[in-house]
């Protein structure tokens, strides 16, 4: 399980261990690490004895007393300005090029959401309540993304074992370019196998090590952030703008 910061920590290690998955996460900002650890494996990379911290709130007593070990043993790997936490201990089987070499693979990920969030309408979501998220999440999905039996009576699924996950976005991209086609009333005969078909031609070249700047393009309007219901607001002169 590939995983950042946010998720490095003694009990989700745990429970992911006793669930028979590894892990390879960022260090947490709140672990010090330094590389005086208990096995040196290299000059930045190490194996070191976590002592179980104390029962937190959410787990019971005796969950904690029967499950959770008293000492846990992760590796961590220095990477250029990060540090990888993993319970892929065995240096011998699992080299510290083929570690960083998976977690830079976690960043596709982030683009795959970013790209279902973006081409779905989905990257704003404008409800406030739990129950009309899912509402609007549900009218977001295309109706192609579930699914379908395909053109040789498959379940429609990509059995292509070297398919890159961060296709997504061009297998998107067709389906919009088909909508309005698979929406009408007598679609063409042949549509959805010449759908099927394009889908299964994109290819997405290996890129390891891309990184994009995290900054937008687009500047923010110089208005303030609408607060009120549109009838209050008209009446409110905080959102009259200058007479032109």
């Amino acid at each position: 399980m590939l995983g950042d910061a946010n998720f490095e920590n003694y009990f989700l290690l745990v429970l992911l261990r006793l669930a028979g998955a590894d892990v390879v996460f960022e260090k947490h900002g709140s672990r010090h690490i330094d590389f005086r650890c208990d096995k040196k494996l290299g000059k930045t990379d190490g194996l070191f004895v976590l002592k179980r911290p104390a029962c937190p709130e959410w787990m019971s007593r005796t969950f904690y007393e029967q499950f959770t070990p008293k000492e846990l043993t992760v590796r961590a790997i220095k990477s250029r300005k990060r540090i990888i936490m993993t319970t892929l201990v065995d240096d011998k089987r699992y080299t510290r090029a083929e570690i960083n070499a998976l977690y830079l693979k976690r960043w596709h990920v982030e683009l795959d959401l970013r790209s279902m969030k973006t081409l779905m309408k989905m990257d704003v979501l404008r409800c406030k309540s739990p129950d009309m998220v899912r509402v609007q999440g549900n009218f977001s999905v295309p109706a192609g993304l579930q699914p379908t039996a395909g053109v040789d009576g498959s379940n429609g699924t990509d059995d292509r074992e070297d398919a890159p996950g961060h296709q997504l976005q061009s297998d998107t991209q067709t389906l919009q370019d088909f909508h309005s086609l698979l929406l009408s009333s007598d679609p063409p005969a042949g549509v959805i196998e010449a759908m099927l078909n394009i889908i299964a031609e994109h290819q997405v070249g290996n890129r390891p090590g891309r990184s994009e700047p995290r900054a937008v393009k687009r500047r923010p309007k110089a208005f303030p952030k609408l607060q009120h219901t549109r009838p209050k607001a008209r009446r409110l002169k905080k959102y009259q703008g200058k007479a032109a």
